[in-house]
């Protein structure tokens, strides 16, 4: 065989070899895709046990952008308005060029009722797939806070608020620890606050949840699961448990109703994400980032436009 017949088939013999390598490549790749589609690229689930408010609503979004199946716990998960601004979120990302990987479940959860959370637990679990034994964190958004001093502070609203921040943060820890301990999960909780005027008796609540965190990070150490406080202070009391606010930039029709949901910064959003994956977490994340303004507009808007006419107040969608 003269050598230039057989340079012209050692290339051949190469091109032909690299294409079959391509499409071998292309095969092993495109079964793997499949194989993620039919597991799911979620990367676990979340509770966050209350939406209600401008800090629960932007967490829930948060999680729910990086991947995660995220449970958004709420007094009313249909008709209220956070249902709506979250179901209004998932349908404009899901109709983006960057559609969310995640998920987000409305849920009915009330911190100060026993029994709506244990119902809650039993529906989480009935929404795991099939390989999930449990869940990945708890993040106790819920609370209530009263600005008054102590001379003249109505006492029922000390109840309030121990009710909510104290007891409703053992009972949300008994409710959720059996969806924690098969995957040795977080249990992250709102601790110290700003120590500000009027703010006393709600400073004692939030010393007390620190001290529950204390002692239930060794009773739960067993069991893999642990415990995280969040310091907030810095973070202005009322902002934590406020209320997202809807508002219109226009009054023409057609325009979507934006709302806000300035709590947290960029960066104490990561901050509460270090809390849910450093492998060895610390006992306190701090949320307070040094010369930054805790304000921070929910990177979305609602799909619903509030309608003007006062005899038909049914949200009408809208792009």
């Amino acid at each position: 065989m003269e050598v230039q017949t057989a340079l012209v088939l050692t290339i051949q013999l190469i091109a032909l070899f690299s294409i079959a390598g391509a499409l071998l490549l292309y095969l092993l790749c495109k079964v793997r895709g499949t194989r993620d589609d039919a597991t799911g690229t979620q990367k676990g689930s979340i509770l966050i046990t209350c939406a209600d408010t401008a800090l629960g609503l932007q967490i829930c979004t948060f999680f729910a952008s990086k991947g995660h199946r995220v449970f958004a716990g709420m007094k009313d998960p249909v008709e209220s308005l956070p249902a709506k601004l979250l179901r209004g979120w998932m349908k404009m990302r899901e109709n983006s060029d960057t559609p969310v990987s995640g998920s987000v479940v409305p849920m009915k959860i009330d911190v100060t009722r026993e029994d709506v959370l244990r119902e809650a637990a039993e529906s989480m679990g009935a929404h795991l797939n099939a390989g999930e034994r449990g869940i990945l964190a708890v993040i106790n958004t819920a609370g209530s806070v009263y600005r008054g001093r102590i001379d003249s502070q109505d006492s029922l609203q000390w109840e309030n608020m121990f009710k909510n921040n104290v007891m409703g943060c053992l009972r949300t820890a008994r409710a959720f620890i059996g969806l924690l301990r098969p995957t040795r999960g977080r249990l992250i909780l709102l601790g110290s606050g700003n120590d500000d005027d009027g703010l006393t008796v709600f400073m004692a609540t939030r010393n007390a949840v620190q001290g529950c965190a204390d002692a239930l990070r060794k009773e739960l150490k067993p069991y893999g699961v642990n415990v995280v406080t969040l310091d907030s202070r810095g973070v202005p009391a009322e902002s934590l448990f406020k209320a997202p606010v809807p508002y219109t930039i226009s009054d023409e029709e057609g325009v979507p109703t934006q709302y806000s949901a300035d709590v947290l910064t960029s960066s104490a959003l990561g901050v509460i994400e270090r809390a849910l994956y450093d492998t060895r977490p610390s006992e306190t994340y701090c949320l307070s980032v040094p010369n930054s303004k805790f304000q921070m507009r929910l990177p979305c808007r609602s799909s619903l436009k509030i309608s003007a006419s006062r005899a038909d107040p049914k949200p009408i969608q809208s792009v």
